[in-house]
């Protein structure tokens, strides 16, 4: 197309970024892609209000007058949400209009419907920065590697997380101080909520799911696990084990079937995964003919999402007629995660009470489950004010089948003598 027309929807933080991007590159005697519309409500808030003052033409009165404009080729949402910005999104597309969206809940939720639209229509339907912000994964899945030949996907997939856990291990925060320091620093929203519970990353891996397979799993298919029941003691038995616990989002392609879970796992600290720290996401692609791949960049923030935006925008420009990935013709199995292979590390918090290992040895021995190694962690130790004991220890088995140390856990975990729920830490093998 000689020249991209685009109007943006939702003028936020995100909205925002990619108008400023916007203006920068239109200052380029090349320029291809204009600016021609913002649909934003509420003209006076601290984003909008600076471009309202400056050019009040471009602002819509309302979403059927954006929907109608002939001259708009292309239609930026950064609204959010599921519900207003999917119809937006479904009119658009019948409009004849191409879209593009930062909307991850969106997409991992209605993605199947929307690109089945998309597909009818002949149009765009891009969310490069729904993703990992501004790190090229999606485009790199889609036009450059044979996604047949990708074997599995490890990946760093939100920012928050990696902050807390990365604060947890190197400056001894407990979760709560960490937490409400990335709220402190803009990191972790108010309500931290998709974050810590892994949901966010939970949607994204959805997305990658859906390039690498052609499958649109829902959300709830897959296994998960936040990170808000982490203690410093988890993170002490890591660095004793030469291991870091990170939040992982991970797919692997098996027979006739994948795994697919977000969890925080225990991985060896030489991983190139171990060593990204803060808000930094990382993605770590295997394929059957060449060596991992790993992509680190900024996965949030109003830039680094606008210019993932501003990526799709310059491939719409260049290429028009759209080519989406097909959807799959065959139904790829999700492995139980009961017959998945872990090495598991147990932390029990118990009244100190006689028979407590001998309990243990019992209920694993029955299941068939090899106990590893046993510590405890005397800095731990409490005496209550009846002169009670406190007693905090890990084990850690050999590995074996997730549903077999489940089934344990259930019977543990109704034991007298505990104080908490075993927590449970995960080790690939």
């Amino acid at each position: 197309m000689p020249v991209l027309n685009v109007a943006i929807a939702g003028f936020g933080t995100i909205g925002s970024g990619v108008a400023h991007v916007l203006e920068q590159h239109s200052e380029h005697p090349d320029a291809k892609i204009n600016l021609i519309g913002i649909l934003e409500r509420d003209t006076q808030g601290k984003f909008v209000r600076p471009w309202f003052e400056k050019k009040p033409e471009l602002f819509y009165e309302s979403p059927e007058q954006l929907l109608e404009d002939t001259k708009v080729d292309v239609i930026v949402e950064t609204i959010g949400g599921s519900g207003f910005a999917r119809e937006l999104i479904i009119k658009a597309l019948q409009n004849g209009k191409h879209v593009i969206t930062a909307n991850k809940d969106l997409i991992a939720v209605h993605g199947a419907e929307l690109m089945s639209i998309a597909r009818e229509k002949g149009r765009h339907l891009l969310f490069e920065a729904a993703v990992a912000g501004a790190i090229p994964v999606l485009r790199l899945l889609k036009d450059y590697l044979q996604v047949q030949d990708i074997q599995g996907i490890r990946a760093i997939l939100n920012g928050t997380t990696n902050y807390i856990l990365s604060e947890m291990e190197s400056n001894g925060l407990s979760f709560e101080k960490a937490l409400a320091q990335a709220q402190e620093l803009g990191f972790a929203e108010q309500d931290p909520t998709n974050d810590i519970k892994g949901i966010d990353a939970r949607y994204k891996l959805v997305i990658l799911t859906y390039l690498i397979t052609g499958q649109w799993l829902a959300p709830e298919q897959i296994t998960l696990e936040g990170i808000d029941h982490l203690a410093l003691a988890d993170f002490e038995y890591a660095e004793r084990m030469g291991r870091r616990i990170k939040l992982i989002a991970n797919l692997r392609l098996i027979d006739n079937g994948i795994q697919v879970y977000v969890l925080p796992l225990m991985i060896e600290k030489e991983d190139i995964l171990a060593k990204i720290s803060g808000s930094t996401n990382a993605v770590t692609l295997t394929g059957k003919f060449a060596e991992d791949i790993t992509l680190i960049g900024k996965g949030a923030g109003s830039l680094p999402t606008a210019s993932a935006i501003v990526s799709d925008l310059n491939k719409v420009q260049s290429h028009p007629e759209p080519f989406p990935p097909p959807p799959s013709s065959r139904k790829l199995a999700i492995e139980s995660m009961d017959n998945i292979r872990f090495r598991h590390t147990l932390r029990f918090e118990v009244r100190d009470h006689p028979g407590i290992f001998g309990h243990y040895g019992k209920i694993f021995e029955r299941l068939s489950i090899n106990i590893y190694a046993l510590e405890q962690l005397p800095q731990y130790h409490r005496i209550g004010k009846e002169g009670e004991e406190t007693v905090i220890f890990t084990l850690t088995l050999q590995d074996c089948k997730e549903g077999l140390v489940l089934k344990a856990l259930e019977e543990i975990n109704q034991a007298e003598y505990m104080l908490k729920p075993v927590v449970l830490l995960r080790e690939i093998v």
